[in-house]
């Protein structure tokens, strides 16, 4: 116990200068807090209150979580590798007879499976990934609530389920545990949640259209509560139920309209929890021409009638061209009741812009009934949209012809919504729910020394899609129509998180140049060979059935589908059409035939990000400070790479308290140099045009799309009019959350602050700067990759 009084009174004060003091502790033997459980609580609540001054404590936070996590599981906080391999055979077979792991597993060689773990790879998770781990995707004992899984445990776990698809699953499991437990490729998280139980709802994303009926809403009910139930996210389309005051002849009444089954909805959001382990989720999406769509922007706000809003409910806007268009002239825009104006839900591109001048003349010829449409100015509307999505962060905008002109199963159906995340782009019908089966590349794993590892990120993704289409194989559906659709399209999308990362660790700040056109290099070499990875599987276990309905049949592929936007728009889709891959050499591969109907949807990854340790999506550090909060108390956390440059630079023991002081905003620390300064914006400093840039240089390889979160310093309608427009004129799909600078911060509690001084506004475009950057080599050279499988 002395030891364990020395490490604690250690760590109770802040660490040295030099961090020794965290040096040693990492080095010290643990095992002298053996059976002290109090002494590791007070050491992990002293470890994560010292991060944000040594990062190095957070080793200490992850090693003593680490002790508590073996104890539950393996029954020793030190277990031996030896140990550490017998225990998870012990865990799978007593798992499998508690009901908590598919049976199938059992069959397969546990021995030989446990000696490919790696039980060291536990130590190398960082913190914040770790505690998200075990608070909510490792199996629980569900009556005591212990913890049965250690990480690798639940990294073989995941590997093992989606191997059951394979001939011959011993050769495929030790290849997906090795990309998982590596954190190269992260699973999303349905298939981390239920990947070898026997409620294998792998899937992330479903997707459906409601029609105009008592019968469709209802049954909307069921389903929607049924898929939240196994942590599927709901994106559902209401655009086609009435308006309020609307005839129902059935009954001789009028119907309620939209808004009030929207209510019914959010409850039953509210209430389906996901196996305790998260709250449902479920996008819910509106064209801007329906008759109420001014009722559905009040749902999000904390004021008005509570029947009147929803508080779990997600809110988006699918929105046609012409709405665009119609702003940027300053023209009227018309609402419709969808009754009177039924195909205008069915219809995109130029049949919708018949059909909705046709309503137009039939409005203002009083053949309409007055109160089944309204006439109201474009930029009135757009103004309201872009003031409540301030206020609000919703709804998020979507771009509904964007979306369907660069489908390739536009000849299967329409695409009547997104789904939670904006990233999903598939077409629903009354008899088909869209299914989509999400992974993301850690791009942050495959940079060494300065170079991207080309190379290994292409058989990375090959191995990735492969597990992507197992998913399909594997899935528990909860609704056969979620099945059909699934079966028939196999659709997948592999993203890629970390960008900001690489971008920083390469001298790059997120608004240059040359991150622009790394991202566009990036996502041209990753859309290569998860399109290539799909070809070479249609080879081996055929093309999806509905393959030769499909642009690809006709050799056609993402790039192509930007001059249809084109086509469709009479304009240019503004973004940079530079092409560094031998395209054409992939077209007669495709033609052949694809295993999936899409392969690339880039997500927002906010919570495997923190498994991986990396930046999520393409989203940059949101700061360089993060304040975080869990079971051992609200702690700090300083941005790892600054970190690692002020260390380099000798600084870091000397600004560290400043970085805290100033809430991670750099530019009034003259004590950082410069070019380091311009380094690590805050999301705030950026320019809105670079969080649009890198969108539209990803989304023109991408076949599905991008969630694209975006941030605001100034609360300037104006501003964010143009934003959203430039959005749109560079062919994005989509946009997701708005964030927008807060006017007002809570007092730091660790440092003394002069709240006197006013913090003035710092633009990085205004900063003229090229640092020296290391070389990023030009991955064409390994542009065909025929083993990657």
């Amino acid at each position: 116990m002395n030891e364990a009084r020395r490490l604690l009174n250690t760590l109770a004060r802040p660490l040295g200068p030099a961090g020794e003091a965290a040096r040693q502790l990492i080095a010290a033997d643990l095992e002298a807090l053996k059976g002290t459980g109090e002494a590791e609580a007070v050491l992990l609540a002293a470890a994560t209150q010292n991060i944000h001054l040594e990062p190095a404590a957070s080793q200490i936070a992850v090693r003593v979580l680490l002790r508590h996590n073996y104890r539950e599981a393996l029954g020793t906080p030190t277990p031996s590798p030896a140990a550490y391999r017998q225990g998870f055979i012990r865990y799978v077979q007593n798992a499998i007879r508690e009901g908590y792991l598919d049976p199938r597993l059992g069959d397969l060689d546990l021995e030989a499976l446990a000696t490919t773990l790696r039980p060291e790879r536990d130590a190398e998770l960082p913190y914040a990934g770790l505690v998200a781990l075990l608070d909510r995707y490792v199996v629980r004992d569900l009556v005591s609530g212990r913890v049965l899984e250690t990480p690798q445990f639940l990294f073989m776990r995941v590997a093992m389920g989606l191997a059951l698809a394979e001939a011959e699953p011993l050769a495929w499991i030790p290849r997906f545990y090795e990309a998982i437990s590596r954190r190269r490729v992260l699973p999303s998280t349905p298939t981390l949640f239920n990947a070898g139980t026997p409620h294998p709802q792998l899937s992330s994303c479903y997707l459906w259209v409601i029609e105009d009926s008592l019968d469709a809403i209802l049954d909307g009910l069921q389903t929607f509560g049924k898929l939240a139930k196994y942590a599927g996210g709901i994106g559902a389309s209401l655009t086609k139920l009435r308006a309020k005051g609307a005839p129902v002849r059935g009954i001789s009444g009028h119907s309620s309209g939209v808004i009030p089954f929207l209510n019914v909805y959010d409850a039953l959001i509210q209430a389906v929890n996901q196996g305790g382990r998260r709250r449902g989720t479920m996008a819910a999406y509106l064209e801007p021409w329906h008759l109420e769509v001014e009722a559905f922007l009040d749902l999000r706000k904390n004021t008005g009638d509570p029947y009147l809003r929803v508080r779990r409910l997600n809110t988006a806007l699918f929105v046609p061209d012409e709405f665009m268009r119609r702003v940027e002239r300053g023209e009227a825009w018309y609402l419709f009741d969808p009754q009177v104006a039924p195909d205008l839900a069915e219809t995109w591109g130029r049949a919708f812009d018949e059909a909705y001048a046709r309503y137009i003349q039939a409005a203002e010829a009083g053949q309409l009934p007055p109160r089944s449409w309204k006439k109201l100015p474009a930029r009135k509307l757009y103004r309201e949209i872009l003031a409540v999505l301030q206020e609000t962060s919703h709804p998020w905008l979507v771009f509904k012809d964007a979306g369907n002109a660069r489908s390739a199963l536009a000849a299967v159906g329409m695409v009547h919504s997104s789904n939670l995340c904006t990233e999903i782009f598939l077409p629903t019908s009354q008899e088909e729910i869209a299914v989509c089966n999400l992974a993301s590349l850690n791009l942050a794993a495959y940079l060494q020394r300065g170079r991207i590892q080309w190379r290994a990120l292409a058989k990375s993704a090959h191995l990735a899609m492969r597990m992507l289409d197992n998913v399909i194989d594997q899935n528990l559906y909860p609704d056969p129509r979620a099945e059909q659709s699934n079966w028939n399209n196999r659709p997948v999308g592999l993203g890629i998180m970390g960008f900001s990362e690489v971008f920083s660790r390469l001298g790059l700040a997120y608004p240059d140049p040359e991150a622009y056109a790394l991202t566009d290099r990036i996502t041209e070499y990753v859309s290569y060979h998860a399109i290539q990875a799909s070809a070479l599987l249609a080879r081996e276990r055929g093309a999806f059935p509905r393959f030769p309905r499909t642009t690809w049949a006709q050799g056609r592929l993402p790039l192509d589908t930007l001059e249809d936007l084109e086509r469709l728009r009479g304009a240019p889709v503004e973004v940079s059409r530079e092409a560094r891959l031998d395209w054409d050499a992939l077209r007669p591969l495709v033609q052949k035939g694809m295993r999936n109907s899409t392969v690339m949807a880039i997500a927002p990854t906010a919570s495997i990000s923190l498994i991986a340790g990396t930046t999520p999506s393409l989203d940059p550090y949101y700061a360089n400070v993060f304040s975080r909060n869990n079971l051992s108390g609200k702690f700090l956390e300083v941005n790892p790479v600054l970190v690692e440059a002020l260390k380099r630079a000798g600084l870091w023991e000397e600004v560290r308290e400043r970085i805290v002081e100033e809430r991670g905003d750099l530019s009034e620390i003259e004590a950082i140099p410069e070019p380091l300064r311009r380094r690590f914006p805050t999301a705030y400093q950026i320019p809105p045009t670079a969080y649009i840039e890198h969108a539209a240089r990803a989304q023109k390889w991408v076949d599905m799309g991008v969630s694209r979160n975006l941030y605001l310093q100034e609360r300037s309608l104006e501003a964010m009019e143009a934003v959203y427009l430039e959005a749109w004129r560079k062919g994005l799909k989509s946009t997701y959350y708005l964030y927008v600078a807060p006017r007002m911060y809570a007092e730091q509690s660790t440092v003394r602050v002069n709240k006197a001084r006013k913090r003035p506004k710092w633009r990085l475009e205004e900063m003229a700067f090229t640092p020296e950057r290391p070389e990023i080599q030009d991955p064409s050279e390994d542009a065909l990759c025929e083993g990657c499988q």
